[in-house]
This record gives structure tokens, C-alpha cells and sequence, in this order.
């Protein structure tokens, strides 16, 4: 996503929200399949 050596400072807001929003909605088997997101909002109701 971000090469290395590369600054962040060079990345624009929108590039940087589309890297989020693909990491967080991913599933993840260690997670039962579930995403970053779903996790999120589950502990959100508790």
C-alpha cells in the first residue's frame, strides 16, 4: 500500500482513506470471517 521509504506526507487524504477502508473491511479467518468493521460495531452496542 505504501511503499517503504516512502513518507505518508506524500500520500493524499483520500488515498489514505481508501487504504483504511480496505484494511478494516476485509475479513479476516481469525476473526471468523468477520471484518475489523463488524468487530467495531458489535463492541459499539455492548
Amino acid at each position: 500500500f505504501i511503499s517503504k521509504g516512502q513518507a505518508i506526507e506524500e500520500l493524499s487524504d483520500r488515498q489514505l482513506v481508501q487504504i483504511n477502508w480496505y484494511l478494516n473491511s476485509r475479513p479476516l479467518k481469525c476473526l471468523n470471517w468477520r471484518t475489523l468493521i463488524d468487530i467495531f460495531l458489535l463492541n459499539l452496542r455492548h
